[in-house]
C-alpha cells in the first residue's frame, strides 16, 4: 500500500476520533509507553505518517526516522499500539526498550593487535591523523579532551512539548559526554599519536559524538535508532560507526536502521555483550550486518598467555569471563583492563573492561581500511568486514565451550592496513628523512651547573613541508629534555651530555642531529676539579686521582660509584691490568650526585 493511502486512512479516522476525544471523560487516563514504529519500505514522508498516527491514536510523536529507515517513535497506550500495528503501511510496532552500555568496570589492547608493529600505522608520537570519520554511538565524547580529534556531534533526546503530532524528540547539535564510557571508546578508536596519554588504533581519526545514552549509561532504543538514523544521513562523511551498547532480545528497528546505514556505506562494529551468554540473544550483537566483537582477556599486550592479571581476575589469552559468545560473534579483540581516555574532569585516562572496550579496537581497524577505500554501499562494507576478519589470527585460547573459535583482531599486515593520513601524510612512497639541524648550543660548549641552556634547531620535511615545532630533545645522560624548536632548561646534571634533536614525518621517517656539551659544578664558588694520571707498579696499571683536599668525595668510574666518602684529596684505583685500556673518572661530593667534577679519562 502506498504511503498516500496510509496517511489518508489515519487522517480520516483521526478527525472522527478527535470529536470523541474532545468530550471530557471521568475515566482514568490509560497507561502509556513508548513504542518504535517501522513503516513499510517506500513510505514517502515518515513525518506525515507520524502526524496522522498521532491524530488517530492520540499518541505523542518522539523521533521521526527518515534516513536509515522510515518510521517514528510514539508514546501511546498498549491498545493504541496494537491497533496501529494492524494499520496498512506499518511493518512493525515494538516496545521501546531500555539499552545500556556494555562496560563492566572501571592500552595493552593496541599492542595485542600488533598496531605498534605495523610501520604503515607508525605509532611514533608525531601527531599524524588517519583521514577517516568515525561515529561513536554512545554516551557522547568529551569535546575538550586534548588526546582526541572530536569534530562534531549530536544529542538525541526529548526536545520539548507541543501538539502530540509534532515530534517531541530529535538529534540536535551537542554530544558532550557526562558519563565517560563514550570518551573511553573514542580513545581506543582514535586517540592522537601525540606523545601523550594513550594512542588509538586509528590515531587522530575524526570522531563524531552521537549521544544516545545518559549520565547513567542508559537510554531508550528509540534514541539509539535516532542516532543510527543521524549517522545514515551523514554517510557522505562518516565511514565507520561503533556501538558499544545493547539490550536483550531481537530489535527489528535497530537491524533495519543499521542496514539502512550500511547500504549508505557505513561499517559497524558492535559489542557482543557482557553476560557470558549466547550473543544471538542480544541486539545489535545478533545482526548479520555488523561485526560483532567478543572480548579477549589480555594483561601484557603480548601473545603467549604469560600475563598476570591486573585490574581484574581472569586468565591471560582466554575469552574474558564476562564476554558473550556464539555463532553471532565475528571476531575477538582485547577487552580487559584497557586504558583509554575519559572526560578531563574524571582524570583524563582510566582503565575499563568489557566487550565495550573490545568493539572499538575493531572499529579502529575498519577505520584504517576505510581511510583508503571509502565504502559507498553495502558491498563495500562487506568487503571491509571480510578483510578485517581474514587478517585475524587464532593465537589465543577460546574457552567459551561454544565450539566456535573466532579470529583475534590483527592489524600487523602493512600491505593491508596502510592508512591514508590527513594532509597527505603517511605516503608509503616517502622514504626521505626530515632534515634536522641544531643552532644552539654549539658542539663542545661548556655551562656552569644551573645556567640557562637554550636548545634551538630546525626541522623540515622535503616531501610534506616544514615540520614546525616537532623537534624532540634528549640527553644521553638525563633523558628527555622537551619538545619544540626553541626551549630552555636549567636542570641538566653535571657531566658530559650528548644532546640529540630528532623529528619524524607523517610517513614515519626520522632524522636527527647531535651536539656534545659539558655542565660543570661550582660548589660555593670553588669548582670541584679532578686530576688523574696513570701509574705503573710492578707491571700493573693504576689510576692516581687528586682533587681539593678539603672535600670528602665519592669516586666514580665509567658511570658507577666505586668508593665512598674518601678524604685527603687523593685516591689510587687499581690494579687495572698490564696495559691497553682506559677508564673515565669523576668525583662528587660525598652523598651528592649533583656537585661533581668534570669527567677525566685515563688511558694505559
Amino acid at each position: 500500500m502506498s504511503h498516500r493511502r496510509f496517511t489518508a486512512v489515519l487522517a480520516a479516522a483521526g478527525m472522527a476520533f478527535a470529536s470523541v476525544w474532545a468530550t471530557p471523560a471521568a475515566q482514568a487516563a490509560p497507561e502509556v509507553a513508548s513504542y518504535i514504529v517501522v513503516l513499510e519500505s517506500g513510505t514517502d514522508s515518515p513525518t506525515q505518517a507520524a502526524r496522522a498516527a498521532s491524530l488517530r491514536f492520540g499518541g505523542r510523536v518522539g523521533f521521526v526516522y527518515e534516513h536509515a529507515l522510515q518510521g517514528f517513535s510514539m508514546t501511546m497506550s498498549p491498545q493504541a499500539a496494537a491497533a496501529l500495528a494492524r494499520t496498512p503501511g506499518v511493518a512493525s510496532v515494538q516496545p521501546d526498550r531500555e539499552v545500556s552500555i556494555d562496560a563492566q568496570q572501571t592500552p595493552t589492547g593496541v599492542e595485542r593487535i600488533f598496531a605498534d608493529d605495523n610501520p604503515q600505522i607508525g605509532l611514533d608520537g608525531t601527531g599524524k591523523q588517519v583521514d577517516v570519520d568515525v561515529a561513536v554511538i554512545d554516551t557522547g565524547v568529551d569535546f575538550e579532551h586534548p588526546d582526541l580529534n572530536v569534530v562534531g556531534g549530536v544529542t538525541c533526546s526529548l526536545v520539548g512539548n507541543g501538539p502530540r503530532w509534532r515530534r517531541s524528540a530529535a538529534c540536535e547539535t551537542g554530544g558532550d559526554d557526562n558519563q565517560g564510557h563514550g570518551t573511553h571508546v573514542a580513545g581506543t578508536i582514535g586517540a592522537l599519536d601525540n606523545g601523550q596519554g594513550v594512542v588509538g588504533v586509528a590515531p587522530g581519526a575524526r570522531i563524531w559524538a552521537v549521544k544516545v545514552l545518559d549520565e547513567n549509561g542508559s537510554g531508550s532504543e528509540s534514541m539509539v535508532v535516532a542516532g543510527i538514523d543521524w549517522v545514515a544521513a551523514n554517510a557522505d562523511r562518516i565511514e565507520v560507526a561503533n556501538m558499544s551498547l545493547g539490550g536483550s532480545g531481537y530489535s527489528l528497528s535497530e537491524e533495519v536502521a543499521i542496514q539502512g546505514a550500511v547500504d549508505a556505506g557505513v561499517a559497524f562494529a558492535v559489542a557482543a555483550g557482557n553476560d557470558n551468554d549466547n550473543a544471538n540473544n542480544y541486539s545489535p550483537a545478533s545482526f548479520d550486518n555488523v561485526l560483532t566483537v567478543s572480548a579477549l582477556a589480555d594483561f601484557d599486550g603480548a601473545a603467549g598467555g604469560n600475563g598476570s592479571s591486573t585490574c581484574r581476575s581472569d586468565v591471560d589469552e582466554t575469552l574474558a569471563d564476562f564476554s558473550n559468545w556464539g555463532d553471532a560473534v565475528d571476531i575477538a579483540a582485547p577487552g580487559v583492563c584497557i586504558r583509554s581516555t575519559v572526560p578531563i574532569e574524571d582524570g583524563s585516562y582510566a582503565t575499563y573492561s568489557g566487550t565495550s572496550m573490545a568493539s572499538p579496537h575493531v572499529a579502529g581497524a575498519l577505520a584504517l581500511l576505510a581511510s583508503v577505500n571509502n565504502p559507498a554501499n553495502a558491498a563495500d562494507v562487506s568487503n571491509l568486514y571480510n578483510a578485517v576478519v581474514a587478517a585475524g589470527n587464532l593465537d589465543w585460547i577460546d574457552d567459551s565451550g561454544d565450539g566456535i573459535k573466532e579470529r583475534l583482531l590483527d592489524v600487523s599486515d602493512s600491505s593491508l592496513f596502510a592508512p591514508v593520513f590527513s594532509g597527505g601524510g603517511g605516503d608509503p612512497t616517502d622514504t626521505t628523512p626530515p632534515t634536522v639541524a641544531i643552532t644552539s648550543p654549539s658542539d663542545d660548549d661548556t655551562f656552569t651547573e644551573g645556567a640557562t641552556i637554550v636548545f634551538a634547531g630546525t626541522a623540515s620535511d622535503n616531501i610534506d613541508g616544514d615540520l614546525g615545532s616537532s623537534l624532540d630533545w634528549q640527553s644521553d645522560r638525563d633523558g628527555n629534555i622537551g619538545t619544540g624548536v626553541s626551549i630552555s632548561t636549567t636542570t641538566l646534571s653535571v657531566g658530559t651530555h650528548v644532546i640529540t634533536a630528532s623529528a619524524a614525518d607523517a610517513a614515519g621517517n626520522s632524522g636527527s642531529a647531535s651536539a656534545t656539551i659539558t655542565v660543570t659544578s661550582d660548589p660555593g664558588g670553588t669548582e670541584l676539579t679532578l686530576s688523574a694520571m696513570p701509574d705503573k707498579v710492578k707491571g700493573n696499571k693504576y689510576a692516581d686521582l687528586s682533587w681539593n683536599p678539603t672535600l670528602t668525595v665519592d669516586v666514580w668510574r665509567n658511570g658507577s660509584r666505586i668508593d665512598s666518602s674518601i678524604s685527603g684529596g687523593t685516591y689510587r684505583d687499581g690494579p687495572l691490568g698490564k696495559g691497553g685500556g682506559s677508564a673515565t673518572y669523576q668525583v662528587c661530593e660525598a652523598g651528592d650526585v649533583v656537585t661533581c667534577s668534570s669527567e677525566v679519562t685515563v688511558s694505559w
